[in-house]
């Protein structure tokens, strides 16, 4: 049976314990939470019974000063920490987003920088960095492959957005062999489906958009995944949509 959760800080409830309930009602055993929520998901694993997959860490190397940007891996360090006390060893982490105030042409370095040394501190805690494709910098798959073969860690991998890159601009028919490079490196997943990139992108239900949700899922089998799909619903009736995402899961045959 797969394992299956759904993004906490995507849903339309006011409170993580709200998110933690529809969990157990409706038979989602793993949920991913944001650093902010980290405290409150301590109590909620046990009264729920449900587990956390990975905590996102909300970071951004793309900072104008040194100090900035060693903030940014202090923050994920201590994260490395704190998460061991809702037994979970996966941060998600982003690489940055474009600033005014910083060159563009010092972006990539200052990623490469931030990851890197956020990886240091992550081997020595036992935890895992999942690199999320996201925004306009780390969803270039290129220049994921590169931060993965330069920094070359085992405690470093990927989050698969399947959505992300169609929404980054890549056509449709790029995607699976997207997938295949990205799939093994894979630590963990957001299983989205939509229609459109950029200004003109609209979430769906999975199997209702233009994304190859069964292909990225067999390939990610195929290279030996056996973590968590976890569902990311960005369009209307949020509650209503994640719980039909939740069934073609569930009714997936693979």
């Amino acid at each position: 049976m797969e394992k299956i959760g759904v993004i906490a800080y995507n849903f339309s409830f006011k409170s993580i314990e709200d998110i933690f309930k529809w969990c157990k009602e409706n038979f989602v055993e793993y949920v991913e939470i944001s650093i902010n929520d980290l405290e409150e998901a301590k109590k909620l694993i046990k009264k729920y019974n449900v587990n956390v997959s990975q905590v996102s860490a909300g970071n951004d190397f793309v900072q104008k000063t040194k100090e900035d940007l060693l903030n940014q891996v202090k923050k994920i360090g201590e994260l490395c920490k704190n998460i061991k006390e809702i037994d979970c060893n996966l941060i998600r982490i982003d690489g940055g987003w474009p600033k005014e105030e910083v060159d563009s042409k010092n972006y990539k370095n200052l990623i490469i920088e931030g990851i890197k040394r956020s990886v240091e501190i992550a081997e020595k805690e036992n935890v895992y960095l999942a690199l999320d494709n996201h925004g306009l910098l780390t969803n270039d798959y290129e220049f994921q492959l590169e931060i993965f073969n330069k920094i070359n860690s085992k405690f470093l991998g990927a989050n698969l957005d399947t959505m992300n890159y169609r929404w980054y601009g890549y056509p449709v028919e790029k995607l699976i062999e997207i997938y295949k490079l990205i799939a093994p490196y894979a630590l963990h997943t957001h299983i989205k489906d939509g229609v459109g990139s950029r200004e003109n992108y609209v979430g769906k239900v999975l199997g209702q958009g233009e994304v190859p949700i069964v292909d990225a899922i067999k390939i990610l089998k195929d290279n030996n995944y056996k973590g968590v799909l976890c569902i990311e619903y960005e369009g209307k009736d949020k509650e209503i949509g994640y719980k039909k995402c939740v069934e073609f899961l569930k009714n997936l045959k693979i």
